[in-house]
C-alpha cells in the first residue's frame, strides 16, 4: 500500500509562543501541524502542569506505565478526515515525528493488543486524558525532541474518528505567584485556629531560612504586631524521606530559626512564641510523589 504523505509537519523546536491561558481559541499548536483534512474539536492549554504520559503495561499487562512530566501543557482533538485509515493517519504523524529529529520513546497498535490487553480506552482517559483510543482499535505513539536548549514531549494517539495530540514542553514553574498577607493569615486562624505560611523556605536539610522567605515573615510579623495579645505555636513539618529522629529534630530547628528571626529581626516578644517540631507525623498529602512531599515540608502557626 503506497501511504500518502500529506501535510503533516513538525516544525523545529524552539522557544514557543503562544496566549497564556487555560482555555485557548481553536488553533494548531506551533510544534505539530495536523493531518490534512483534520479539523481541530478542542484544545486545552495549562501553562504549567502535571502530565503522565503513558508507555506500556506491566509485565503483567495490569497496571499502565507513565513518565510523569511537569511543563507546558497543551491537548488538542482532530476529527479525522473521511476514507483515511488509522493506519495512514499515524504513519504519517510517525514519518513526520522521525523526519523532524524526534526520538520514538514508545508506540502501540491496540488491534493487536499491544497497548493493554483489555480496557485500553479508560486506561487511557484516565491516565493521559486520551479518548481516541478504545479497546478495540488505535493506535498510539510517545516520542520527545529537543535541542540544546529545549526539550518537548509528544503523544499521538489515533482512532477511528479522532486524532488526539498533546505536547509537554519542559518548563520551570512559574513561583512566587502567590502573595502572602497578614490578613489572610488571620483569616485562617480566626476559622480553624491554624494556618500554613506559605513562603517560607529553607536551605536542603537545614534549618537555614534562605532570604527569599523575607516577604512571608514580614507579613506574619505585620500580623503579631497588628494582634499584641496572640501567642503562637510555631511549628516545622517535614516530608517522610530520611532518618524520622532526624527530620523530627530538624522540624523543631527550623521552626526555631522562623522564632529567632521573628524576634531579633521584627520585634516579636519571644515569649508569645513556642517552636515545635512534627517531622513526617502530621502530612498533608502523600509522600509517594515530590508533589505530595513539597505540601508536607512546611511551616504552620498555631493559636495557642
Amino acid at each position: 500500500m503506497l501511504i500518502r504523505i500529506f501535510s503533516v509537519i513538525i516544525l523545529p523546536l524552539m522557544a514557543f509562543s503562544s496566549t497564556t491561558c487555560a482555555v485557548e481559541t481553536l488553533s494548531d499548536h506551533l510544534l505539530v501541524k495536523p493531518y490534512q483534512g483534520s479539523k481541530i474539536r478542542h484544545k486545552n492549554v495549562q501553562e504549567f502542569d502535571e502530565y503522565s504520559a503513558f508507555s506500556g503495561m506491566d509485565q503483567n499487562g495490569e497496571k499502565p506505565i507513565a513518565m510523569e512530566l511537569k511543563g507546558k501543557v497543551s491537548k488538542l482533538i482532530y476529527s479525522n478526515p473521511k476514507e483515511r485509515s488509522i493506519f495512514e493517519v499515524f504513519q504519517n504523524y510517525q514519518m513526520a515525528l522521525q523526519k523532524g529529529g524526534a526520538k520514538i520513546i514508545y508506540q502501540c497498535n491496540q488491534k493487536k493488543y499491544e497497548c493493554a490487553k483489555r480496557y485500553a480506552g479508560p486506561i487511557f482517559q484516565k491516565l493521559s486524558d486520551i479518548h481516541s483510543i478504545t479497546n478495540l482499535v488505535g493506535r498510539y505513539l510517545l516520542a520527545k525532541i529537543e535541542n540544546s536548549k529545549d526539550t518537548a514531549y509528544i503523544a499521538i494517539a489515533v482512532g477511528e474518528q479522532f486524532t488526539d495530540i498533546h505536547i509537554i514542553e519542559i518548563t520551570k514553574m512559574d513561583k512566587d505567584m502567590v502573595t502572602l498577607d497578614a490578613n489572610a493569615l488571620g483569616s485562617g486562624l480566626d476559622s480553624d485556629g491554624y494556618v500554613v505560611v506559605h513562603g517560607i523556605y529553607f536551605e536542603t536539610n537545614k534549618a537555614t531560612v534562605q532570604d527569599k522567605s523575607k516577604p512571608a515573615l514580614a507579613q506574619v510579623a505585620k500580623l503579631l504586631n497588628a494582634r499584641a495579645e496572640m501567642k503562637i505555636y510555631i511549628v516545622g513539618h517535614t516530608d517522610m524521606q530520611g532518618d524520622f529522629e532526624n527530620n523530627l529534630d530538624l522540624s523543631k530547628k527550623r521552626a526555631n530559626s522562623v522564632l529567632e528571626i521573628l524576634a531579633t529581626e521584627y520585634g516579636i516578644e519571644p515569649f508569645r512564641m513556642d517552636a515545635q517540631g512534627l517531622g513526617p507525623l502530621a502530612p498533608e498529602a502523600s509522600n509517594k510523589n515530590e508533589k505530595g512531599r513539597s505540601k508536607n515540608r512546611r511551616v504552620v502557626m498555631v493559636v495557642r
